[in-house]
């Protein structure tokens, strides 16, 4: 089964990525194909750079776990661009992608979520 998951908030206000994160292990594990569409803040996820505090989570090592594990992780890139991230900016192995890879992303899954706080 092909499954997509769109995040859309920011990711140290809400706890999606996490959801999203710990969801694409699950499906993993059963052997589904997973991707993770970032959307609007949640494009700042994809930032290795991020240096958070030592008692907070460090999302970008999330996205990577799941790719590392053979999941994709696709981001927005007008909303890269808007935000001011570039592409040596991404975690390694995610993906700059658009609006049109989000449509066939959704036209082509067999589940849908998407998580917008």
């Amino acid at each position: 089964m092909k499954i997509a998951i769109q995040v859309m908030v920011q990711p140290y206000t809400y706890q999606d990525i996490d959801t999203a994160a710990k969801l694409a292990h699950a499906a993993l594990d059963k052997g589904h194909e997973v991707t993770i569409f970032l959307f609007c803040d949640a494009a700042i996820a994809s930032n290795k750079q991020i240096k958070p505090v030592r008692s907070d989570r460090k999302i970008p090592d999330l996205l990577k776990e799941v790719i590392d594990r053979g999941g994709k992780v696709e981001i927005c890139g007008i909303c890269m661009d808007y935000r001011g991230i570039t592409t040596d900016m991404i975690v390694e192995g995610s993906n700059p992608s658009g609006l049109p890879e989000l449509a066939a992303l959704i036209y082509e899954s067999d589940r849908f979520i998407s998580l917008m706080a």
